[in-house]
């Protein structure tokens, strides 16, 4: 069992609040059999700012218990079971190129076969930053390829709609060359963010978003503040969206929580305003 998460806030100090009523599935079991080999975290502090573990965890990994001393707007996490790529530092999501943050869930069929036709593809530039050996690195980099024929690359305010449409040829690129029998029995999903806006896909793998507009009596809060335990602390302005991917079904039930119907974009804008779109 692998997972994918990406969230986005609105307050950066109240991250381990708006996560709390998702930290079910922000645990993911570790077991002989679990197939976990590495993990990482990224989030925005003024700068893109990882923390990758490129080893099989020894314990269940609390992905909420490592986000919640956190300050920031935007995070993805992921927790690894390999394909392509041995377990090491340049293997490990999230990856990252300038401002954009990027994992994945899945894999790319007949990768080896086709690694070297799909890299012919992305500019020299691009090319030089992929470090690893993961099918994962290389479709980041296929998306910023098609941002950069769009020469939005490096536009601090690109849409929503720009990502998609980038995103879109890069699967449809995919699809193209595995085929369409093989893509369609594959399971993907990916989230992106370059810390204003956030794209994730669904393919195959189930995904579910959460979409928080206020808490109230805040249980975090209430458990720090103990001069005031019999006080209400309510975060009326706090808004966020959590998008998982490929976890249990009893860890996303319960209010708020929905699931995304299969082959759809989900894109946030810096709004926190929630678009579903079909990938075609």
């Amino acid at each position: 069992m692998s997972r994918l998460f990406a969230y986005m806030g609105n307050d950066p100090a109240r991250v381990a609040c708006a996560l709390y009523p998702a930290r079910k599935a922000l645990v993911v079991p570790v077991a002989a059999n679990s197939g976990i080999d590495s993990w990482g975290i990224g989030f925005y502090q003024g700068e893109v700012l990882l923390q990758r573990r490129p080893k099989a965890p020894t314990d269940d990994l609390d992905f909420y218990a490592v986000a919640r001393e956190l300050r920031t707007d935007a995070i993805i996490g992921h927790a690894r079971t390999g394909t392509y790529g041995k377990p090491k530092n340049e293997n490990t999501h999230p990856f990252r190129f300038r401002s954009w943050m990027f994992a994945h869930h899945g894999s790319v069929p007949g990768f080896d076969r086709l690694h070297g036709e799909l890299a012919s593809t992305i500019p020299d530039f691009l090319v030089r930053n992929i470090r690893g050996q993961t099918d994962s690195e290389l479709l980041f980099h296929l998306f910023l390829a098609h941002l950069h024929g769009t020469n939005k690359l490096d536009e601090g305010r690109v849409s929503t709609t720009m990502v998609r449409d980038a995103l879109r040829a890069t699967l449809d690129r995919v699809e193209q060359m595995v085929g369409a029998d093989a893509w369609q029995s594959a399971e993907c999903a990916i989230a992106l963010t370059n810390g204003r806006i956030m794209v994730a896909a669904r393919h195959g793998s189930p995904m579910h978003v959460l979409r928080l507009q206020s808490i109230q009596d805040c249980p975090v809060c209430r458990e720090h503040a103990h001069d005031v335990r019999d006080k209400r602390i309510d975060h009326e302005h706090l808004r966020a969206v959590l998008l998982v991917a490929d976890a249990p079904a009893d860890a996303v039930k319960g209010a708020g929580w929905s699931e995304i119907e299969d082959d759809r974009f989900v894109a946030v804008n810096h709004d926190l305003h929630v678009e579903i779109t079909p990938i075609h």
